[in-house]
């Protein structure tokens, strides 16, 4: 891995006319693409084996987010701040039954000892799944048994990425502030994305429950929202198509995907097949300061 030193990073102009504050993003293709996305990674990585079970379950929430039941759009103000993190029971119910629904698609697809753990996974009851689901999204990660919660993570994205659309049609986008949380939901970002559209160099935050996207000036951080003391880091070149953008100041680190040079990359599969940059800049001392929903399986229970 080398050091790219102090890469340039020029915010540009900021007018509003030139960008979009929020990016709405159709669930159904963003599944899709990165099933394929994950298949095409893992013909050479050697996580091969995981990649498969996460294309399994990639696919099976593309096919809930075209043909699911999500009920109507729970009421929500829309002058509130982060109008989709809190719902409430009703949508507590419809993910649990897309849950049942991702467990019975996946359990004939996979070996014995997964299939135990999706089988002990069904029988939960729902105030269980509603205590892990809200632990997920607040962050509370080791409170959730490991085994069980990329497949939590799955289901409330299906149903919160469904809406996440609608939502930001219907709010005055003048009003969002640039944070770290998605201004939607208000989960973390698994990276940044940077764009050529409408103007090369752009970067937006993908969230990693909604799947939305919102505008964060380059140069500061993601984290802390320092401007000083921030570096770009590569394993090749200063031209690479994933590159990590860490803070001096927070010891925090974000991934910069640079779609604009690989249009079929995919945040969160990418993410997932550049974890040797994540080793190499938590030996330096950094730590990630994002969430990859692909990842939730291996957080550490304490």
């Amino acid at each position: 891995m080398s050091h790219t030193a102090e890469i340039p990073m020029v915010p540009g102009s900021e007018s509003p006319l030139e960008l979009k504050p929020l990016k709405a993003v159709d669930p159904k293709a963003v599944y899709h693409r990165r099933a394929q996305r994950l298949l095409s990674l893992a013909k050479d990585s050697p996580l091969a084996d995981y990649f498969e079970l996460c294309r399994r379950v990639v696919a099976i929430q593309a096919r809930l987010a075209a043909e699911a039941d999500f009920g109507q759009l729970l009421a929500w103000g829309k002058d509130e701040a982060i109008p989709l993190s809190h719902l409430g029971s009703e949508a507590d119910s419809y993910w649990q039954g897309l849950l049942q629904q991702l467990l019975s698609d996946l359990l004939p697809q996979v070996g014995e000892d997964l299939a135990r753990v999706l089988r002990l996974l069904m029988q939960q009851s729902p105030e269980q799944l509603t205590s892990w689901g809200a632990s997920l999204r607040q962050g509370h990660m080791s409170a959730v048994p490991a085994r069980f919660s990329l497949f939590i993570w799955a289901a409330m994205g299906v149903y919160w990425s469904h809406w996440a659309p609608m939502v930001i049609k219907r709010i005055d986008q003048r009003k969002v502030a640039q944070q770290n949380l998605c201004p939607i939901c208000g989960s973390h970002p698994v990276a940044s994305v940077i764009v050529d559209q409408p103007r090369a160099g752009l970067r937006y935050l993908h969230c990693s429950l909604c799947e939305s996207e919102w505008h964060y000036i380059r140069a500061h951080c993601t984290s802390c929202g320092q401007d000083k003391g921030t570096t770009l880091w590569s394993f090749d070149d200063t031209q690479a198509q994933v590159r990590i953008e860490s803070c001096d100041e927070c010891h925090g680190y974000t991934k910069m995907m640079f779609v604009e040079k690989s249009p079929l990359m995919d945040v969160v599969a990418d993410d997932l097949a550049t974890l040797m940059l994540d080793s190499e800049l938590n030996a330096k001392g950094f730590g990630a300061t994002t969430v990859n929903p692909l990842l939730l399986a291996h957080e550490t229970e304490q």
